[in-house]
């Protein structure tokens, strides 16, 4: 698949479906992850919609940069990728750093963007010192070093104990990851402030998240539904973080009903 040069100059790997004459859809990733957390919904999807998935810079098989990530700059490299391919307008699905980046693409260029869906994410994280802490902790010890604790929020007890493939397969693509492009997008988390824009978002918005996820609980997923027009919660029992690996039917059919309405 092709590898796509951004307005800085930096590469970033992405997969996308033949131009199949369907509706576009691009997916966004957790921090740490490549395109692949989304292999339970490219060839689901993929049935009703052009699929489009990419490495962010300094993850997977993208290039990482040396200027200091923003959620700007996430959100740029996003609608650059819409662009390289000469798509106007797409859906845009993202889960936790994912989520805030559509978000952005829905709040500063929502011509780019068809309907939103928001999973496991929130327009504000604080405290803002304990991403400086990961950031720094991932640049002198490594991912290593965090990894645990992060399949730990990512998926509940139950999931871990029952789908150990699955989580050896997560487990591996976080390693996967250079330490400073986890690191510098840290430092965007950290930076990211979203609330005071999120009634510029004209278009149709599901948030999502999992009942059991330690990151994102309801009462912070609520924050998009309470200041953007129209937007609807759905909460998907038995799930933490990575709800759309670890309740992979339930998440496909409620998106997918979301985007066919």
């Amino acid at each position: 698949m092709p590898r796509i040069a951004m307005d800085d100059g930096v590469e970033l790997h992405v997969e996308v479906g033949p131009d199949n004459g369907k509706p576009p859809l691009l997916f966004l990733n957790a921090l740490g992850a490549d395109h692949t957390m989304w292999d339970g919904q490219a060839a689901f999807f993929s049935e009703q919609f052009r699929v489009l998935r990419f490495d962010d810079r300094g993850h997977g098989r993208s290039a990482p940069s040396e200027a200091p990530y923003t959620i700007d700059r996430l959100g740029r490299d996003a609608r650059g990728v819409l662009e390289a391919f000469d798509i106007d307008s797409a859906h845009v699905v993202g889960l936790s750093k994912g989520g805030m980046t559509a978000a952005w693409l829905g709040i500063n260029c929502p011509e780019h963007v068809e309907k939103l869906v928001i999973v496991s994410s929130s327009p504000h994280l604080a405290p803002r010192e304990m991403w400086e802490g990961r950031a720094k902790t991932a640049r002198n010890e490594g991912i290593g070093a965090l990894v645990d604790a992060v399949i730990g929020r990512w998926f509940t007890e139950d999931f871990r104990t029952h789908q150990p493939e699955t989580v050896a397969r997560i487990r591996a693509m976080l390693l996967g990851c250079s330490n400073e492009g986890y690191a510098a997008c840290c430092e965007a988390l950290a930076e990211m402030d979203l609330r005071d824009d999120l009634e510029l978002i004209p278009v149709p918005v599901l948030a999502i998240c999992g009942d059991s996820d330690p990151g994102t609980p309801v009462a912070k997923t609520r924050e998009w539904v309470a200041t953007i027009e129209g937007a609807r919660l759905e909460v998907i029992r038995k799930a933490a973080h990575l709800a759309n690996v670890e309740q992979q039917d339930a998440f496909n059919r409620l998106v997918l009903d979301f985007l066919t309405a």
